[in-house]
């Protein structure tokens, strides 16, 4: 049985085109197939699948999309602890030469709001105050004034006084206080 079966597929082979006659004649016939086949080069989308291969392994996806959230939780976290501080640090009172200055902020937003109500041209959107720096700053112009009229009135009130302070500025060659 296996017998027949061998012959027949024998038969069958040796009857098929093209006849090969020899042992040689099929060497060479092997050979030029192999030679004639083109030798696969990479292309992109072999480039692609050995660099991204990864992504088709779950857990490993998922750890990096994990990675990556946790890298920006640390980034946030970070830059709060830094906006912070910087809060922290322009709160603090400075010491120039015996001078203290609480806030350097709030002098300069006065100094700007005080240079605005001057009349003279300031560019528009540079520095903003806030309503409660305005409030301080109004006030502060209102006790300045009302103490000004007090030092007046007593300056009037009293001829020494007045003899006094109109020696001081000729000696300082000036008619008016400045304030």
């Amino acid at each position: 049985m296996e017998n027949e079966k061998y012959i027949r597929v024998l038969n069958i082979l040796r009857n098929s085109k093209p006849k090969l006659r020899t042992i040689e004649d099929i060497e060479k016939e092997v050979i030029i197939k192999i030679s004639s086949v083109k030798q696969s080069k990479f292309n992109l989308s072999d480039v692609i699948d050995f660099l991204f291969g990864w992504i088709y392994i779950g857990w490993v996806r998922r750890s990096l999309i994990t990675a990556s959230i946790v890298l920006v939780l640390v980034f946030v976290y970070q830059q709060s602890i830094i906006l912070k501080r910087i809060d922290f640090l322009s709160r603090q009172s400075i010491v120039i030469d015996g001078e203290t200055t609480s806030n350097p902020a709030d002098e300069i937003e006065k100094m700007v709001l005080m240079y605005k109500n001057s009349g003279l041209r300031f560019p528009l959107k540079t520095i903003t105050i806030s309503e409660k720096q305005m409030k301080e700053l109004l006030e502060s112009v209102n006790e300045l004034q009302f103490k000004y009229k007090d030092l007046e009135n007593l300056i009037e009130k009293d001829p020494e006084l007045k003899k006094l302070i109109e020696k001081k500025l000729i000696e300082n060659n000036r008619t008016k206080i400045n304030l």
